[in-house]
């Protein structure tokens, strides 16, 4: 788990600087109506890690069932009105709850890494669901930087 914690720290020390050269005009930016802004890929980055922050407590406290806990991303977007929000204060946000995200991933006790979990349509392993976290880190990231 600590390799995973540490790619996730690489990830938000590389990224941190990059987005808070980003003004305003260019986070509020939609490439299309459709499309979410960095602001609002931001945002679900946020979403994400509270999603992910009650998975990683909730498995180590013996929940397997998460299917209740599931996420609707275009609800919780449109619902917390990421778009009029202050960039800066999303970067930091996003950046200081990361932060703390690899904090409990390195702490996840090795008993549980491997536990399966009900989480999506297949069962996954805690391990699988903390990768799967930083690949999708990553992969809106991306999105934001490209």
């Amino acid at each position: 788990m600590n390799k995973i914690a540490k790619n996730l720290s690489a990830a938000i020390e590389s990224a941190r600087p990059r987005l808070l050269l980003l003004n305003e005009t260019d986070a509020a930016h939609k490439p299309a109506p459709e499309k979410w802004s960095p602001k609002e890929i931001l945002g679900h980055l946020i979403d994400s890690a509270a999603n992910n922050h009650q998975r990683f407590v909730r498995a180590q406290a013996g929940v397997t069932n998460l299917q209740p806990y599931r996420y609707t991303q275009d609800q919780w977007v449109g619902l917390q009105h990421y778009q009029s929000a202050d960039w800066q204060t999303l970067v930091s946000l996003w950046y200081f709850y990361n932060a703390h995200l690899a904090h409990v991933i390195t702490n996840i006790r090795p008993e549980f890494a491997d536990s399966q979990l009900d989480v999506w349509n297949e069962p996954a392993t805690l391990r699988f669901v903390a990768e799967d976290y930083v690949r999708h880190l990553n992969h809106h990231l991306t999105q934001i930087f490209s």
